[in-house]
């Protein structure tokens, strides 16, 4: 392949996935440093009953509380269920003794960027997530090969990759 076609395979990568990139960077950052976005929760009923919370109990419910509510599947939590995705508003079940507490919880935008960022999106969402993260390494491998390639940069390049890689190895050591 021509240099010039696989600067231009580069550019255009990177353009297309620099979004999802600043995305990604943006919550990361924000959930490190504290800032992990808030959930409005609301009891929606709550039951007097000694049965279990299961995928199917859940359903029934909703079914009943909310016929128009969708969801993909539920997540156990320590004292229950939730349902998926979290990147809308979603309900929670949990067992406090026999009983059992339906919340409907709404979370703030930072919240919800922040469960795209952990694939806690629909479906459809995880299938761009995994195209991205293709896209994301096809990038890295092109620019780490150009950059190879021009022989001023081919030193510096391997030197700080190296340097990278070290402080990468120290901090999994930790």
């Amino acid at each position: 392949m021509k240099r010039a076609t696989l600067i231009k395979i580069h550019l255009y990568l990177s353009a297309i996935f620099a979004p999802f990139l600043f995305l990604m960077a943006f919550t990361g950052t924000s959930y490190l440093m504290g800032f992990k976005g808030n959930a409005d929760k609301k009891v929606v009923e709550t039951f007097e009953v000694d049965t279990e919370i299961t995928e199917a109990y859940v359903r029934a419910e909703l079914a009943r509380i909310d016929p128009g509510y969708s969801f993909e599947y539920t997540k156990k939590s320590a004292d229950g269920l939730f349902t998926r995705p979290t990147t809308r508003d979603y309900y929670q079940f949990e067992r406090l003794d026999r009983q059992i507490i339906v919340k409907k919880v709404s979370p703030n935008f930072l919240l919800k960027i922040i469960e795209i960022h952990k694939g806690h999106g629909p479906g459809f969402l995880k299938f761009v997530e995994k195209i991205l993260g293709i896209g994301l390494i096809l990038i890295l491998i092109s620019g780490i090969w150009l950059a190879l390639t021009v022989k001023r940069d081919k030193k510096i390049t391997l030197v700080l990759m190296l340097g990278g890689f070290l402080v990468l190895l120290t901090l999994a050591m930790l």
